[in-house]
């Protein structure tokens, strides 16, 4: 799997990327090799805020292997105009570990042996909110946005989604285990919004979901330093006589 995170300035630039949210998804579909994707916009900030931030947008993709999925994040034809346009691009690589709940009626798929979870730990969680607990849920989050800001264990963390104020995707980078959990159950604003969402049933849909942290590309605050000390091997290019059937976590460590 990778995510995928686009910056552009200039006005012209900006509009370009926003028509793309419509433009963008019959040629995304036809991409070769690309399984389920979501091409979503972000909040101002962290990406927590009911205010649109029409400079980022991402792109969660699933790809047959880690090889295919760089491959095509780099030469994809339906990707051409945002390699040309953006201003700044990044892509973290990703190997599902567990997952529970659905998004828009997908399940992550982790395989029947999943592998050992690594640090730093991926953590994705996304959210479907319900019309009629809208108010209550972004009533809430700029005390969360806040003390996402302030979270010192956190190493990178933004928040995006398919629809404005109905869809909450929240993408994050943590050194332990332990961190994300604290974080997500003990803090005062965060901890008490996942216990009130899920007593008065806020979500129509959730999905969570853990990964390892296989490789990232690019430039983006906050990542490029995790970039410098995160490698994998280098992937066997397609068409290879003999190529490495090992599952990810297999090769990783054969690596090491």
């Amino acid at each position: 799997m990778t995510f995928s995170l686009f910056g552009f300035s200039s006005l012209r630039q900006r509009l370009w990327a926003f028509a793309q949210m419509g433009l963008a998804r019959p040629s995304l579909s036809a991409t070769r090799d690309l399984g389920f994707f979501k091409l979503m916009g972000t909040g101002a900030g962290a990406g927590f805020s009911t205010k649109p931030n029409f400079g980022v947008y991402t792109l969660l993709a699933e790809w047959p292997s880690l090889a295919i999925a760089r491959e095509r994040i780099r030469s994809a034809r339906s990707l051409d105009g945002y390699r040309r346009t953006a201003d700044r691009m990044a892509t973290v690589y990703l190997e599902p570990v567990s997952t529970r709940g659905r998004w828009d009626g997908h399940e992550f798929d982790v395989g029947p042996n999943p592998p050992a979870q690594r640090m730093p730990l991926v953590a994705m969680t996304r959210a479907s909110i319900r019309p009629s607990r809208l108010i209550r849920f972004w009533r809430r989050v700029p005390a969360i946005s806040d003390a996402v800001d302030r979270e010192p264990a956190k190493s990178f963390m933004i928040g995006t989604g398919e629809i404005p104020w109905v869809h909450q995707v929240t993408f994050s980078l943590w050194q332990s285990a332990e961190d994300m959990e604290r974080f997500a159950r003990d803090s005062a604003t965060h901890g008490e919004a996942v216990r009130r969402a899920y007593q008065d049933d806020w979500f129509s849909e959730y999905c969570f979901t853990r990964f390892n942290l296989l490789s990232i590309e690019g430039q983006w605050e906050g990542l490029t330093a995790l970039a410098e000390t995160t490698h994998t091997p280098s992937a066997a290019p397609e068409g290879n006589s003999t190529p490495d059937t090992r599952p990810e976590a297999a090769r990783l460590a054969a690596a090491h």
